[in-house]
């Protein structure tokens, strides 16, 4: 046993200051990857070596060499030397563990330092060392919970479609479930952690994360338990954004990204309780972020540009009265009841918008188009004034 080592180990607080430690004692070249292949960190090589140049160049260790070191591992050896990936130049893989997968310790075989003197009491302990810290680090300690999987996608961990794939066939992930978003923009703190308890308890789910101003919620299939979830967000005051399913995991934060802007668009411009992404897709480009201000008027019907110019140099309230109106097929009922005011005021506003601008409100596509136009004008004010 080398007490030397040991001792002086126990000044190591962080990965870096370990594996340089223990680059003093063995000299082949070390890298350490973690469960998303993504390179912690690693020492430098003296000869020439492709795949390890182009491994730690990218920060990104190769899905197939992971597949060729896991099927050697089939055996439950405690390492693996592999001579089938690089000519002349082996490496050994080492599981770094602690009750679940965490990652790869690899050493590169040089000629001045083969595996033949390596000490392998050495190389056990420093793997055993990299798993404690590891598995202290605050987010590897749910690597075993599904929650991490969605944690990764939120961060834009899975670098590769490869990656992502073997990762959704770790986590036996279902392709088909639904997601719902629920604002927290408006809730305490109390709220926050009564909240998650709640959907625990209450609803089937996959995973429950805390992401920013929001929580999300997927549940393990398509359907979504309306009135359970309804009387949820009543009770404690909240809105909801529903995802019928997720059609590509691979962007999965960009497209969170979307949907969280129109979430708080609609929490701020409207009085619903729960929203659904099916309604507003064809709008969900615009919520990405990437369109400017200018962009987004180009995209807007310019009869609807118009109203909504008048309505801010009048203060009349047309463009709301056309959302309510078009936007529950054309009932004066319903749009009287959104705007508080009686069905007639409704039907004299629209013979006049449509004595005004020059709208036929019998012509559906047309309808269709000022509709659109209406949302993105509400979103065009909304980014205004936010």
């Amino acid at each position: 046993m080398n007490i030397e080592i040991y001792k002086k180990e126990e000044n190591c607080y962080t990965l870096k200051e370990l594996l340089e430690l223990y680059s003093n004692y063995i000299k082949n070249p070390m890298v350490v990857i973690n469960h998303n292949y993504e390179l912690l960190y690693y020492t430098q090589t003296n000869d020439v070596d492709n795949v390890y140049k182009e491994a730690t160049n990218s920060g990104v260790w190769s899905l197939e060499l992971i597949a060729i070191a896991n099927n050697a591992f089939k055996n439950n050896n405690e390492y693996v030397i592999l001579d089938s990936i690089n000519k002349n130049q082996r490496r050994l893989f080492y599981k770094i563990e602690h009750n679940i997968m965490l990652g790869y310790l690899v050493l590169l075989e040089e000629d001045n330092s083969t595996f033949n003197s390596l000490d392998y009491d050495i190389l056990r302990h420093l793997a055993n060392s990299i798993s404690k810290i590891l598995y202290l680090e605050d987010y590897k300690k749910n690597d075993a919970n599904i929650q991490s999987f969605y944690k990764a996608l939120l961060n834009d961990e899975y670098k590769t479609k490869d990656i992502l794939n073997a990762k959704i066939k770790e986590y036996n992930v279902n392709l088909n479930s639904s997601l719902i978003i629920i604002s927290l923009s408006n809730a305490s703190f109390i709220q926050n952690n009564y909240l998650k308890i709640k959907l625990e308890n209450t609803l089937s789910v996959n995973a429950i994360i805390a992401y920013n101003d929001n929580v999300l919620v997927f549940f393990n299939n398509d359907k979504l338990p309306t009135s359970k979830i309804t009387d949820i967000l009543i009770d404690n005051h909240l809105t909801a954004l529903y995802v019928k399913k997720i059609s590509e995991y691979f962007s999965f934060n960009t497209y969170y990204a979307a949907l969280a802007n129109l979430l708080s668009f609609l929490e701020a411009s409207n009085k619903n309780v729960i929203y659904y992404e099916d309604d507003y897709k064809i709008y969900l480009p615009f919520f990405t972020g990437k369109h400017s201000l200018n962009e987004i008027k180009n995209y807007i019907n310019s009869k609807i540009m118009q109203i909504y110019e008048d309505d801010i140099k009048n203060e009349t309230d047309n463009i709301d009265t056309l959302y309510y109106y078009l936007g529950f097929d054309k009932s004066l009922n319903i749009a009287a009841t959104k705007l508080y005011i009686h069905r007639n005021t409704v039907s004299y506003r629209l013979m006049k918008i449509s004595e005004i601008y020059n709208i036929n409100f019998n012509d559906l596509i047309q309808n269709k188009i000022y509709f659109f136009s209406i949302i993105l004008i509400k979103y065009y004010h909304y980014k205004i004034n936010k």
